[in-house]
């Protein structure tokens, strides 16, 4: 096998100067508090836990028990929610009628997961369902097409899922076609509501459930449960059990980027159980296919390596493949379509890097780009299905929020991703350019938008000023740790107790501690990220730090650094690994 990565001599300064100590600051009391401690035993919870819940904002013995131990049982009931006893009802009927219902998905993760959950248990129930995704060619949204197909297919109600609050001409359609329809989503709602049946979506006028931050799929599986339980009520025996399809909603959570508190925090919990232990045909292949099979797997991938699997076919053309592996029930039937979705995850790679090595070009050639509150860059060549990549590989480059355009020259027009940074409401922003586009939607964290190429231009600064009025440019916000540990403390125990403590993510970030060592080995890995092996009093460690090459430090030399622990296989073991968020040379 050919070794990848290239040993390198330590060479002080070898790959550029050696970078500046960052501002370091401790979220709150670490694990080894007395305070901290003495909570922990009084609830008989790890003092991880405790320490990690605490820092991140959970206090009080009843809301850090719930946070360390999610039980469903803890989940708000969604009576409160606008537009649920009408979605609820329509479903009855056509449960009672046993109509033909039809279900329509967005192309991305959570709206292939909405769809999946929807038509997936209605099946269980018995009736016949027809389902559609979102084709990227076709636009944003549910479109004459789809209305048309379903028109054709003889659905009587139609189920949107991550999409059509925004749908307006086509949910018309529908209805002047005599056809119910029902919006499961969660986007920003417009001005003018939607004409259909039934509007599900927490950010709706008037909803007063509590917690905005489900995904649409989320929002879908307690639509599923309350059916569950009217179906029981009325003597239905052992109507199907929507927990069944929590390992889709806990991947489309996490791959939305929603927050992982409260109801999030629950359901993600619970559907990472689900994934881990009982995957569904689908996702247990393509597990398999990433090398994470088994329980060796966290949110971390669900995030970074099922997400862009699943997410890649709608950002190339039609979802469809991601949706028949999600609905997939043998193994047999998965292989080819895991197969199909790597291959266009492939192909989406790169086009991504492509995107982002021009679009980082275009930024460092602009020498008003500095100044401005946020970035814009558009260019003819790149595929408008990895913009939205793009965008947030700049955003997190440049430390504010980006849009990213894809030209259509022959078209004159542009389609966009926004990605934000430093709480900047993205969404907002574009409501304040609502003058130059076309078309926009999403919420906070990542919008979409499409506008006229003779416009881009005005929309350069009218978006950098949008952004600036909500979050002046600020100094680099600093690095939160949850404390020091030293690399001779770190074992297998260790890292799993912090995985328990878990799902980490949006809104509830991932331990980091800060560390000290000496350098053993450097080596470089595909000319960009840096392996470390680190030496702290007895104990050596193996590091690595993902485009890092950028400083070399010497072998010998004392660093200290911001990491993550981790676990991989190492010749049929598990052991301890350290993922590095920055490293410096020790003063």
């Amino acid at each position: 096998m050919t070794e990848l990565s290239t040993e390198v001599p330590g060479r002080p300064g070898a790959g550029g100067a050696p970078p500046a100590a960052p501002r370091v600051e401790q979220r709150g009391p670490s694990h080894d508090d007395p305070e901290v401690i003495a909570t922990a035993t009084r609830l008989g919870l790890d003092p991880i836990a405790v320490g990690l819940l605490g820092s991140r904002g959970i206090t009080g013995d009843d809301a850090l028990s719930r946070a360390a131990v999610p039980r469903l049982a803890d989940l708000r009931t969604p009576e409160r929610m606008a537009g649920f006893p009408a979605a609820l009802e329509l479903l009855r009927w056509a449960h009672r009628r046993r109509v033909r219902v039809g279900v329509f998905g967005d192309y991305d993760v959570d709206g292939v997961a909405t769809a999946a959950i929807l038509a997936g248990y209605l099946d269980a129930l018995g009736l016949q369902t027809v389902t559609r995704v979102a084709h990227r060619d076709s636009g944003y949204g549910l479109q004459a097409s789809d209305v048309d197909a379903f028109a054709a297919a003889g659905v009587a109600v139609v189920l949107t899922g991550d999409t059509g609050t925004s749908d307006l001409a086509s949910l018309e359609r529908l209805r002047l076609r005599g056809i119910k329809t029902a919006v499961i989503d969660h986007h920003q709602v417009p001005e003018v509501m939607p004409p259909c049946d039934a509007l599900i979506n927490p950010h709706q006028p008037g909803c007063e459930f509590p917690f905005k931050g489900l995904c649409s799929a989320g929002v879908a599986f307690y639509l599923c449960g309350a059916l569950r339980t009217l179906l029981a009520k009325e003597g239905m025996a052992r109507p199907p059990d929507p927990r069944a399809w929590l390992d889709l909603v806990a991947v489309a959570t996490i791959c939305d980027m929603m927050p992982l508190v409260e109801e999030n925090r629950v359901l993600v919990r619970r559907g990472l159980g689900v994934l881990r232990h009982a995957p569904r045909p689908g996702l247990a292949a393509l597990l398999e296919q990433v090398g994470a099979s088994g329980d060796a797997f966290d949110d971390e991938v669900v995030g970074y390596r099922l997400g862009p699997r699943l997410n890649a076919p709608g950002r190339l053309g039609s979802a469809e493949p991601s949706l028949r592996l999600l609905r997939a029930r043998t193994r047999a039937e998965a292989m080819p379509l895991v197969e199909q979705i790597e291959a266009l995850n492939e192909r989406r790679r790169a086009l991504s890097a492509m995107a982002v090595q021009e679009a980082l070009a275009l930024v460092a050639a602009d020498p008003q780009a500095e100044g401005r509150a946020a970035i814009v860059v558009a260019h003819a060549r790149w595929h408008p299905g990895v913009v939205g990549l793009a965008a947030g590989t700049l955003a997190e480059h440049h430390r504010r929020p980006a849009m990213v355009l894809a030209i259509d020259v022959d078209g004159g027009m542009a389609r966009g991703s926004v990605r934000s940074f430093g709480g900047v409401d993205v969404r907002a922003a574009l409501v304040a350019c609502a003058s130059l586009l076309e078309r926009y939607g999403g919420h906070r964290e990542a919008a979409g938008l499409s506008i006229r190429t003779d416009r881009i231009e005005a929309l350069v600064e009218a978006f950098a000023d949008a952004c600036a009025a909500q979050s002046p440019m600020r100094e680099p916000i600093a690095q939160a740790v949850d404390g020091r540990i030293r690399l001779d403390e770190l074992d297998v125990a260790l890292v799993e107790r912090v995985a328990a403590a878990g799902p980490w993510g949006t809104g509830f970030p991932a331990p980091r501690w800060l560390g000290r060592g000496q350098v053993e080995r450097v080596r470089v890995h595909k000319e960009k990220h840096l392996g470390l092996r680190l030496v702290d009093g007895r104990r050596a460690v193996e590091a690595i730090y993902f485009g890092g090459a950028h400083w070399l430090p010497a072998v010998g030399e004392r660093v200290a650094f911001v990491f993550r622990p981790a676990l991989d296989l190492f010749r049929g073991e598990r052991r301890v690994r350290v993922v590095l968020d920055t490293l410096w040379p020790e003063p």
